[in-house]
């Protein structure tokens, strides 16, 4: 049976760890937005818009701007979704950085932190130095970013007991927010290459997904359930770290589509281009060795190669939908009342997503509801995470009777 939430206090940052998932899920609805109305471009410098902090309104701010980037006139119905993501995202940049300071203060002492802070201020320098020097200094950004991410690996052999503060996740965000925000800038300086728009996307659901993790773990209300339960709850592990390895698959598809123009492939349901199988060209659909170099805003691939990634994505979700299904009633199996709420949530969240995917073919890929699309996958992989962490975390009834004395 079920017990009470368990009455460890909450750690802290906990408060601070949901607002900054609030403001990522605002900052993954804003990139969705820029992405589907073509403003991935809008703003062809980084960080500013134009040379400005927000973007040229004033005419002669205009003309000022069209002389100096000849090669990217301003459409100031494209710069204002691009800078407000931008905005937002060096907001959700600070709040990361606020809680990687809270871990630090409430530390485990025993945890050796001179290097990774070493790291991160030099990571940190330079990014600054890129928006000075160019991309001249890509390869050493490079490099930092992964002596700064190997370093963490360090931590994982100096793990404190699990009632500690957590550090290594805070790092592992630090880390990852600055690596997104130089993302941001090669979408832009590397002309919304495929492979960068779509790894950007993915970073935006990795930074979602690690504050939500944080939330839970700083939430600290694990799971207590009795011995027998406990048993058949974790054997549903596997299980459950297969949800989410398909619903990031998934994910990466539906980027992946939006990156390379796709969408609007296949203009009917349920076949495409009034075809069950119509020609694709998967080779070329999938071929993440593109050039480096043109314009990539509408896409470059031909016709084939767009529908065989949109069918990819389709098929995806009649995998996605099967096993999430499956999973849902291995769920309820269980008979216990917090697991029957968790499986209704997973089903809930996944009809709302396959209808939205619906609603995309079916209305002509309305502005709207494409964002919502994105935040419905957002969503659906938070319920993944939220169940794993669940599952993994999920303890006998008995060692909240201990520990309440």
């Amino acid at each position: 049976m079920e017990t009470p939430a368990h009455p460890l206090s909450r750690k802290p940052g906990y408060r601070l760890a949901l607002a900054g998932c609030v403001l990522a899920v605002l900052v993954v609805g804003l990139g969705a937005f820029t992405r589907l109305v073509d403003a991935g471009l809008g703003c062809p410098d980084w960080p500013g818009c134009y040379g400005h902090i927000l973007w040229p309104e004033h005419a002669h701010e205009i003309a000022a701007a069209n002389a100096a980037f000849p090669h990217a006139p301003v459409e100031t119905h494209k710069t204002w979704p691009e800078q407000v993501h931008r905005l937002f995202a060096s907001s959700l940049g600070l709040v990361v950085l606020g809680l990687f300071f809270v871990a630090l203060r409430h530390r485990d002492r025993r945890l050796p932190v001179a290097s990774m802070l070493a790291l991160l201020a030099v990571l940190i320098v330079a990014t600054v130095g890129r928006v000075v020097k160019g991309d001249v200094l890509d390869p050493y950004l490079l490099v930092i970013v992964a002596t700064y991410f190997l370093n963490l690996l360090r931590l994982w052999w100096l793990q404190p007991a699990p009632s500690a503060q957590p550090l290594r996740l805070p790092a592992l965000l630090a880390g990852a927010v600055i690596l997104q925000g130089l993302f941001g800038m090669w979408t832009v300086t590397l002309k919304l290459w495929p492979q960068v728009v779509t790894g950007h996307l993915l970073g935006g659901f990795t930074i979602l997904s690690l504050l939500w993790l944080l939330s839970l773990r700083l939430g600290n209300r694990p799971w207590r359930v009795d011995a027998g339960l406990l048993v058949r709850l974790r054997a549903l592990r596997p299980w459950v770290f297969g949800g989410l390895v398909i619903v990031v698959v998934q994910i990466a598809l539906g980027g992946w589509m939006t990156s390379n123009y796709a969408d609007v492939a296949c203009p009917d349901l349920p076949r495409c281009q009034a075809r069950w199988w119509p020609p694709m060209d998967f080779a070329q659909g999938f071929n993440v060795f593109q050039e480096v170099g043109p314009n990539y805003l509408g896409g470059q691939l031909d016709n084939a190669a767009r529908v065989a990634i949109h069918m990819a994505h389709r098929i995806g979700a009649l995998v996605t939908s099967a096993y999430l299904i499956f999973l849902a009633l291995r769920f309820y199996a269980l008979g216990a009342p917090f697991a029957r709420r968790a499986a209704s949530g997973l089903l809930a969240v996944l009809i709302l997503q396959v209808c939205l995917g619906l609603s995309n073919v079916l209305f002509r890929f309305p502005v709207d509801v494409a964002v919502a699309h994105n935040l419905g996958g957002a969503l659906l992989l938070l319920s993944l995470v939220t169940l794993c962490h669940r599952v993994v975390t999920a303890g006998p009834s008995e060692e909240l009777s201990h520990e309440e004395h």
